[in-house]
């Protein structure tokens, strides 16, 4: 049966040393998509590939025999700005995840379902041209290299803001919208719920302290136990809901 749904003649290069993932991602990526593959199982493979193949869009592995694809990817990068889009896969939940969450790139962790591989591919297609990818890679490799001074990739309907987590005063839900609050006065209209950058964020000193409000605890200047609010740089202040309060008081704690 054929399931191809979006036929295309898009190149990927695919770089990966387990022969069991090469022969699923190839078998769903031809079936599904019709595309043109080209799969090796080294970096230094895939350097030799680009200039022959010239591919559209790379799958990395992270870890690979013969080095990190970030550092590959990055190389390649300071040499001139690759002309493709980039899918990572990895079997460790390490920090290198959160970069890739913070920086808006599609990652798939190991084992993966062939519907996640899918979604992926298609939000590449959606993207493909894309002049907003170069901010992406940056805020990856910065991320990647400086796990203590993260930066966040904010997309809007007509921008894409990389902005530093430390500049981050707080965000506020808006229904299926989240409004950042910068220090230099500016907001930023995300449209994802409020509960993703929650989830993102909490480990970096991030606090949600009401249903709508999720603030950066460095910009925490005190806390009104009458008015049940916390005050933050520039005056700001936030509800705290009766629920959260046990969290803001362990975090003074």
């Amino acid at each position: 049966m054929n399931f191809r749904s979006e036929p295309t003649d898009l190149r990927v290069l695919l770089v990966e040393d387990d022969f069991a993932s090469v022969s699923m991602f190839t078998d769903i990526l031809k079936i599904h998509f019709g595309f043109e593959i080209c799969s090796v199982n080294t970096l230094e493979e895939a350097s030799n590939k680009l200039e022959s193949f010239s591919p559209e869009l790379l799958i990395l592995d992270i870890n690979l025999p013969d080095g990190n694809s970030i550092n590959f990817l990055k190389e390649l990068y300071q040499k001139g700005f690759p002309e493709f889009k980039v899918i990572f896969t990895t079997a460790y939940a390490n920090y290198a995840v959160e970069a890739f969450r913070l920086s808006a790139l599609d990652f798939l962790l190991k084992p993966i379902a062939p519907q996640n591989l899918i979604a992926s591919v298609k939000k590449v297609l959606k993207n493909i041209s894309s002049e907003n990818y170069k901010k992406q890679l940056e805020t990856l490799f910065l991320n990647d290299r400086q796990p203590k001074d993260k930066k966040i990739v904010l997309k809007t309907q007509d921008d894409i803001h990389v902005v530093a987590l430390q500049d981050i005063i707080h965000a506020q839900a808006d229904n299926n919208y989240t409004i950042f609050y910068l220090t230099n006065l500016k907001k930023v209209l995300v449209s994802k719920p409020l509960k993703k950058f929650e989830n993102d964020l909490s480990k970096y000193g991030f606090l949600r302290t009401h249903q709508s409000h999720l603030i950066n605890s460095a910009h925490i200047l005190s806390y009104h136990r009458k008015k049940q609010c916390v005050v933050l740089h520039g005056d700001i202040e936030v509800p705290v809901a009766q629920n959260r309060k046990q969290i803001l008081l362990n975090f003074f704690n």
